[in-house]
């Protein structure tokens, strides 16, 4: 008997498309952050005496956090003061004199500047003297002491860190196909589930996004926040897991084989999908994302539980019979 071409059956591989990556959701590992971080320093030199503050507490904003010796900026401050009520009286002096016309206007005019000279003497006195005095410039979280008490310092070495925890946020960042979404955030439900309390999840609420992508990873860092009832016991450095959905819009992100793609004769992608009543294989037109050397991201054509052919596609044609390969065990 003769075989026509028809009656030969090809052997084909085939993969089950995923259909839990079409639920329009995304995961990514967060990080717990503050809203800011800022290193303290005084802005006057002295020794330290006093660090009144633990790490891990948390301190009012106006509240002490260190001290430095006041002595040499309280002598310094009356001294100014003592220079400054002698160019009073001076001034004082000189301006009865200028008036019965006893000196010239030059002499006032010196004693004058100088009266002025002493003001800003006695200012910058006692702005140094404020300065030896360390305060919360906010509601802050002590994460570090970086000198110890008793230690001579410059002005502008680094004292205490705090940390801003008046709103926490979580921090991920997300590849640049993502970015678009970002635009359209009013779609998109972001939860967080934290590693120190699993099984509960947290709704966030959205800050800000970087612009530009990281050098290395060619991502994009988003920033959201967590509600400010729920912050009680959570620290910046936690990491936490995010849960990105789209209710009204699918963030699909199936992943195929890109031996499984085939062109059509109109230049488009598509794949071929086996169907097991019939034994035959039909095509499927996709619309591909990023495609890497191994794998292809579809973001549309496929609902999820097909079986696609993932080699040997150029060799298939519209209700070829195929036989799904099986491995011998």
């Amino acid at each position: 008997a003769e075989f026509s071409p028809a009656d030969i059956v090809q052997t084909v591989k085939l993969e089950t498309v995923d259909s839990e990556q079409l639920t329009g959701q995304r995961r990514f590992v967060g990080r717990v952050e503050a809203l800011s971080t800022v290193d303290l320093a005084f802005q006057v030199g002295g020794r330290v005496v006093s660090i009144p503050v633990q790490e891990g507490s948390r301190v009012a904003e106006g509240e002490v956090i260190a001290s430095l010796d006041k002595r040499d900026y309280e002598r310094a401050a009356n001294e100014a003061r003592v220079a400054l009520e002698l160019a009073q009286l001076d001034h004082q002096r000189n301006q009865q004199m200028l008036e019965r016309g006893a000196i010239p206007r030059a002499t006032y005019d010196r004693v004058a500047a100088d009266l002025e000279i002493r003001q800003l003497a006695v200012e910058q006195a006692e702005r140094n003297l404020a300065y030896a005095t360390l305060e919360a410039p906010f509601d802050a979280l002590i994460t570090r002491r970086i000198v110890d008490p008793f230690t001579q310092v410059q002005a502008g070495s680094q004292i205490v860190r705090v940390q801003d925890v008046t709103e926490l946020r979580i921090s991920f960042s997300i590849p640049e196909n993502l970015m678009s979404d970002m635009q359209l955030r009013g779609q998109l439900d972001v939860e967080a589930e934290l590693n120190a309390r699993p099984g509960q999840a947290f709704k966030l609420s959205y800050r800000e996004h970087a612009t530009e992508a990281d050098p290395v990873t060619q991502t994009y860092k988003v920033d959201y926040a967590l509600p400010d009832d729920m912050a009680e016991g959570i620290l910046p450095g936690m990491t936490a897991t995010v849960t990105v959905t789209a209710p009204n819009r699918s963030l699909q992100q199936v992943s195929v084989p890109v031996a499984a793609l085939d062109t059509d004769p109109a230049g488009d992608f598509r794949v071929w999908i086996y169907q097991a009543d019939t034994q035959t294989v039909s095509p499927q037109i996709v619309s591909v994302g990023e495609l890497g050397s191994s794998r292809a991201t579809v973001t549309s054509g496929l609902t999820g539980g097909e079986q696609i052919v993932t080699a040997g596609a150029h060799l298939l044609r519209n209700d070829m019979r195929v036989q799904p390969y099986t491995p011998n065990i």
